[in-house]
């Protein structure tokens, strides 16, 4: 059995991040390896939008996925070819092992098929418990996408540790592959 679990949260909040990174820290803490990518969004003094990191979990690198655009910019500011450089590394990571995957989001560009659904499948298919979070408004997208099999859990750090703790241990006690 593959656990999975999605916060599910209003669109745009920008807390999410910081709860993620959060249970993150908690789960590091307690001596769980981690694969995945959560993000940092660093202020800037010269643009009107935080700076967008991706720290993957496995190795601590930090990765830029966002175009610097000055103040007053418009337009588009992810930046795509940071996007698959940190998707890679964080696949990488994946396919060494650990015990949880965490994916900050399911965005848009997830809910568009491209982003980091991928990366998504991956530790789905290799059987490591998978955290991440959904906006409300894109549920149908994550239903479409991932099924009915997987938990969602209220933005609340403790309830998100509770059911990774939780999933980390029903997986340890699962037989191996081929056994």
């Amino acid at each position: 059995m593959v656990h999975i679990a999605a916060v599910v949260h209003q669109a745009r909040s920008t807390s999410i991040d910081l709860l993620m990174r959060q249970v993150v820290g908690s789960l590091r803490a307690s001596g769980r390896s981690l694969a995945g990518l959560v993000q940092h969004n660093v202020e800037k003094v010269d643009a009107d939008c935080a700076e967008m990191l991706l720290e993957d979990l496995a190795s601590n690198q930090l990765i830029s996925i966002s175009m610097h655009r000055p103040r007053g910019s418009r337009g588009c500011r992810l930046d795509a070819a940071g996007l698959a450089q940190a998707a890679a590394i964080a696949a990488a990571g994946i396919e060494r092992g650990a015990d949880m995957v965490v994916i900050s989001k399911f965005g848009a560009q997830e809910a568009s098929g491209k982003g980091l659904r991928d990366e998504i499948a991956l530790a789905v298919g290799s059987g490591i418990p998978l955290l991440t979070s959904v906006s409300e408004r894109l549920l149908p997208a994550w239903r479409d996408f991932i099924g009915e099999a997987w938990t969602a859990l209220p933005p609340d750090p403790s309830k998100m540790l509770e059911w990774s703790q939780m999933a980390i241990e029903a997986r340890a006690k699962q037989p191996a592959l081929g056994a």
